[in-house]
């Protein structure tokens, strides 16, 4: 029995030895497993800050162009040919990598130097075109495709395409614009294209109607400008203002907004609009205050009643029908959608210049104690609250 025991315990001598080594082995492998993560999870985080980067490089080559882009800008990138389906402009960082995807060329008027020398990106900005080769355009100005490049020193790359729509033109064209007809009522009218505060002079009425006539007076109201009174309906078309998108563009901006579903009327308000005062109408009101932008979303065909003596300075934007009754003082600009209508007595003043949309349901009633008088200086004041791009389409492509 004692010589079995001892054959056995011999014929597992150096079990321990085979087992620690294997043991060793599973140890070994588990390390080198981790150690291969650890490795991984540093490219993978290498990678991704590399991306990042490039992301924000790109998205600085879209923040320099935009900056650039506007009217007055330093460095103005300007659209020196707005119809041209062909037009295409290139900014990069000169020499670099986003300069050579882009076919960078030192000399090319097409291509433009970037204001930096650190970010290595290339932007190229072009018109939409539709299917007929024509440039797309919004509130009368084209739609443009902007793409960037980014690129970081450890490999990264990015690149962004957006869409953008730059600022309509909301210096009316005159005193007073209307698709529809306009009727003129009573002694006290007054209505001046002629610049009020400057020296670009203006007519006093433009219509684009084809309604004959396009113009009636009754009384004798006082209509001047350059020349006083303009319809505009021979070939080629018409002047017709984009008054819908024009709405559209900045209602989104507007810091005072309003929503009815039915006629609406409001009594001597003004909701912290500005406060312009005028003794006169027929002189320019003087504001230094604030510029706003009101709007009040009537439904498409409702009609807003401002009355007893409500006010304001900036931009009215309505998007329906519009009456004014009573006393009413405005510095800046009012785009109606639908109709306008002066109504009852006391002073009525605005400054700046008021257009119509083509959807006018009764036309463009001016009565009783009234002024509409351009001044180009409210042009210059509404620059300050008129967002002069916004994008309207973002995507990652790479």
């Amino acid at each position: 029995m004692r010589k079995l025991k001892a054959k056995h315990l011999r014929e597992e001598k150096g079990i321990a030895l085979v087992i620690g080594m294997l043991l060793l082995l599973i140890v070994t492998l588990i390390g080198i497993s981790a150690l291969n993560n650890s490795t991984y999870d540093l490219l993978i985080s290498g990678n991704e800050r590399a991306s990042v980067q490039a992301f924000y490089v790109a998205e600085a080559g879209i923040n320099e162009l935009m900056g650039r882009f506007r009217d007055g800008a330093i460095d103005q990138i300007p659209d020196s040919a707005p119809s041209n389906p062909n037009w295409k402009v290139r900014l990069a960082k000169y020499p670099g990598k986003g300069a050579i995807q882009i076919g960078y060329v030192s000399g090319d008027p097409n291509f433009i130097a970037s204001l930096q020398n650190q970010l290595d990106f290339g932007v190229e900005i072009e018109h939409k075109i539709d299917g007929t080769n024509q440039v797309v355009q919004y509130g009368g100005v084209p739609i443009y495709l902007l793409k960037s490049y980014g690129f970081t020193a450890d490999g990264g790359n990015k690149v962004l395409e957006v869409e953008l729509v730059k600022s309509p033109n909301y210096d009316p064209p005159s005193a007073l614009y209307s698709e529809m007809s306009v009727h003129i009522q009573g002694s006290s009218i007054y209505i001046n294209g002629n610049d009020g505060c400057g020296a670009t002079n203006k007519p006093g009425i433009i219509t684009t109607t084809t309604t004959t006539p396009p113009i009636t007076e009754s009384g004798n109201p006082s209509i001047n400008g350059s020349p006083p009174k303009v319809t505009l309906t021979s070939n080629p078309s018409p002047m017709i203002l984009p008054i819908k998108e024009m709405l559209d563009y900045l209602k989104g901006n507007a810091n005072f907004k309003y929503s009815f579903n039915e006629n609406q009327t409001l009594n001597g308000y003004s909701d912290s609009w500005g406060t312009p005062t005028s003794s006169d109408t027929t002189v320019p009101i003087t504001y230094t205050g604030p510029m706003n932008i009101v709007y009040f979303n009537m439904n498409g065909d409702k009609t807003l009643v401002l009355t007893g003596n409500s006010h304001g300075a900036g931009i009215l934007l309505v998007e329906g029908n519009l009456e004014i009754n009573g006393g009413f003082t405005w510095y800046g600009v009012i785009l109606v959608a639908g109709s306008v209508k002066y109504t009852g007595g006391g002073q009525k003043n605005v400054t700046g210049g008021i257009m119509v949309g083509e959807n006018a349901m009764i036309g463009t009633n001016i009565g009783e104690n009234a002024g509409i008088i351009y001044c180009s200086e409210v042009s210059e004041k509404l620059k300050e609250i008129v967002p002069p791009l916004k994008m309207t389409r973002w995507r990652e492509i790479f």
